[in-house]
């Protein structure tokens, strides 16, 4: 653990420039962060994930020696919509397009004019903690009162070319106006066979009546820990889509928290795993207010000797009456080997509220691969068209025709590097 605390003086040290008020914020989230340590199975909301790996690793704060030759890394957009290009944890302005009315500037210039910006810290969560000690790429994009963006805004964040060890902690902090709307793309890639590792920090705040699509594709080959948060004025509506493949390691937080009535939230994911991944994702609802309603899908395909975890908790609390929340995870097991724990749960405070929840479990109905071979399709492609008919749900809700195609594809793709496919 000690050689965190060794990264930390390397930042500052580097970044002698920051203010006396940052690094304490620095030191203070690294004293807290060590006092926890890392997860183990004695913490119960992380008891089905092992991170050890995270210590046994000596990973290194990246630095502007991992960027280089800019131009052949392949940084292209969906079509259509506006970027932000981050490489090996450095932002590239120069790549970065946005429109009139969205503002990107980095957390620093933020924190140095002394403007309220979300920066705490966990005291439940240690890789929060450890972010905002080691952050070394922070952005702030603010979307104005009142404006419409009718293109998707691109967040591209690549890992590719990396030699060493290399670990990043990005903080991003979306800021909608009230009476504005957006789609943003959080898209993590990874092109490398080192192992590297993203811990990772996002946080939406919505503005009254605002609207955000917030896509959020996970394509990381290193380790990767995600934590977001979303926070809902009123009449707020959110849509997001998580899209979880490639890293062996991952554990994400999701935590929406409605500061206002007629919110509203729809959550969909999706996650792909083979061969000994194992992907962890906690989501946690609070209703603190009346007449808000959230609806959670969350789906997992798994091959091999994969396993993975949901843990979803809604929270209602008192006088938050009217309250309309449901949520369902259902998984499919395609091979005996693989394995998943599931543990939705409901904590309800007040009586005027309608909630459900449920967990299904199972393998492909060999029925309906009977049905489909008597038809003359192969074996291979009846259970192709079976995962994708599960999966498909989920990619239709994206309001962007272009990214579900692109999700298609890449499960299409998924499917056919299978052992047994």
């Amino acid at each position: 653990m000690e050689y965190f605390k060794s990264q930390l003086d390397s930042l500052n040290n580097q970044w002698t420039h920051e203010p006396e008020k940052m690094m304490h914020l620095r030191n203070s989230a690294l004293e807290q962060f060590l006092q926890m340590g890392l997860p183990n199975k004695h913490w119960e909301d992380w008891q089905f994930t092992d991170f050890s790996p995270f210590d046994k690793t000596k990973f290194r704060i990246s630095s502007a020696d991992d960027v280089k030759d800019i131009d052949k890394y392949h940084t292209q957009s969906f079509a259509d919509s506006f970027s932000i290009i981050i490489l090996n944890g450095h932002y590239q302005p120069q790549l970065s397009h946005v429109p009139n009315g969205v503002t990107i500037r980095t957390l620093f210039d933020v924190f140095i004019k002394d403007e309220k910006a979300d920066l705490s810290y966990s005291e439940e969560n240690p890789f929060i903690a450890l972010n905002t000690s080691l952050m070394n790429c922070g952005l702030v994009v603010d979307v104005s009162d009142g404006i419409q963006i009718d293109k998707p805004i691109h967040y591209q964040f690549i890992s590719t070319g990396i030699e060493d060890n290399i670990m990043n902690h990005p903080r991003l902090l979306i800021r909608l106006g009230e009476n504005s709307s957006t789609e943003i793309i959080e898209h993590y890639k990874g092109e490398s066979t080192t192992l590297y590792w993203n811990n990772c920090v996002t946080v939406c705040e919505l503005g009254k009546n605002g609207e955000l699509h917030h896509t959020r594709i996970q394509e990381d080959t290193g380790y990767h820990t995600g934590n977001i948060e979303y926070h809902l004025q009123n009449d707020a509506r959110l849509n997001t889509l998580f899209f979880n493949s490639g890293t062996e390691l991952y554990r994400g937080d999701v935590n929406i928290s409605f500061n206002g009535q007629n919110a509203s939230a729809e959550l969909n994911g999706l996650s792909l795993l083979k061969n000994n991944q194992h992907m962890d994702m906690r989501v946690i609802v609070d209703h603190a207010y009346p007449h808000c309603t959230s609806n959670q899908l969350f789906k997992y395909i798994l091959d091999d000797k994969s396993t993975g975890v949901f843990n979803g908790r809604v929270i209602v609390q008192k006088d938050s009456q009217k309250t309309d929340s449901s949520q369902s995870n259902k998984n499919l097991l395609l091979s005996k080997s693989s394995s998943i724990n599931s543990n939705p749960q409901l904590e309800i405070y007040a009586d005027d509220v309608r909630c459900s929840h449920g967990s299904t479990t199972g393998q492909l109905d060999e029925e309906v691969l009977y049905y489909l071979r008597s038809r003359g399709i192969d074996a291979v492609t009846a259970q192709q068209l079976m995962v994708e008919g599960f999966a498909g749900e989920l990619l239709v809700n994206s309001k962007n025709e272009k990214i579900s195609a692109y999700l298609r594809n890449k499960l299409t793709s998924w499917l056919k590097s299978l052992k047994n496919g």
